[in-house]
């Protein structure tokens, strides 16, 4: 007997040597065609993160060269040059240089600890939630300043998906699903975490906001591995009509 499955046709979220993944950029490539994917996105972390970013314009140039390179060599597969980029002060601004923005095929944010601030302000604020996820103490006011700086990035910036939404920084995320929604920026379901994701995906649903499935892969066997986001789904009861990045498929059931 034929039954319909869920089939996650691209994972938009990888990481590289770049900045801390295990493996290169074609290492990633061939993990993802392994897997059957359409399209792999090439996701290092901004400049911006402290020790493990991208080291400026230049290791931005030169992961595009590879990408090209490797686009041509391997054409059964899309490549996407990308970024997740870290929101680096209180009014949304992002780590990302204009040069490079406009050129990006991907660009997704993600609202990290441990980010270098672009202003004294971002700076306290940053403090306060480093402490904040330290001590477990948390405060409307501080969830207010990220809330508001998570949503000033969507408006502002041609965001295509806001990962891990809630997980490391405490925002209101209905908020952000009904500014997602408005802008088309989709929310990730992060196959990396288990059921922490869970409240605020929970959350989101009602909304209407759009979903993208993605590995957050940080080693090449891990690209394409979407267990947890699978099991996420099922157990909320997200639509796939909502989620960007799948289609169904014909499979036999056992039986």
């Amino acid at each position: 007997m034929l039954v319909k499955k869920m089939c996650v046709i691209a994972d938009y979220h990888t990481h590289t040597v770049y900045s801390h993944g295990k493996g290169t950029i074609e290492d990633n490539v061939l993990a993802a065609m392994n897997k059957g994917l359409r399209t792999i996105g090439i996701t290092d972390h901004g400049p911006g993160h402290f020790f493990i970013g991208l080291r400026g314009v230049s290791a931005f140039r030169q992961m595009q060269a590879e990408i090209e390179k490797l686009q041509k060599k391997y054409p059964q597969i899309k490549i996407l040059f990308g970024v997740e980029a870290n929101i680096v002060d209180i009014d949304g601004t992002i780590d990302v240089p204009s040069v490079i923005l406009r050129e990006l095929d991907l660009l997704l944010v993600g609202y990290h600890k441990l980010v270098r601030p672009r202003s004294f302000a971002a700076a306290v604020l940053g403090a306060q939630n480093f402490l904040s996820g330290w001590t477990g103490r948390r405060s409307q006011k501080l969830r207010r300043l990220n809330t508001d700086a998570i949503t000033a990035a969507v408006r502002r910036y041609p965001i295509d998906a806001i990962t891990h939404p809630g997980l490391q920084i405490d925002i209101d995320t209905v908020e952000l699903a009904h500014v997602c929604k408005e802008r088309g920026t989709k929310l990730e379901i992060n196959s990396s975490y288990g059921k922490e994701l869970d409240p605020y995906i929970k959350a989101a649903l009602p909304t209407g906001a759009t979903f993208v499935i993605n590995s957050d892969a940080h080693t090449p066997q891990r690209v394409g591995d979407f267990e947890q986001a699978y099991d996420l789904v099922r157990r909320l009861g997200v639509p796939e009509s909502r989620i960007a990045n799948v289609v169904s498929v014909a499979s036999q059931k056992e039986g």
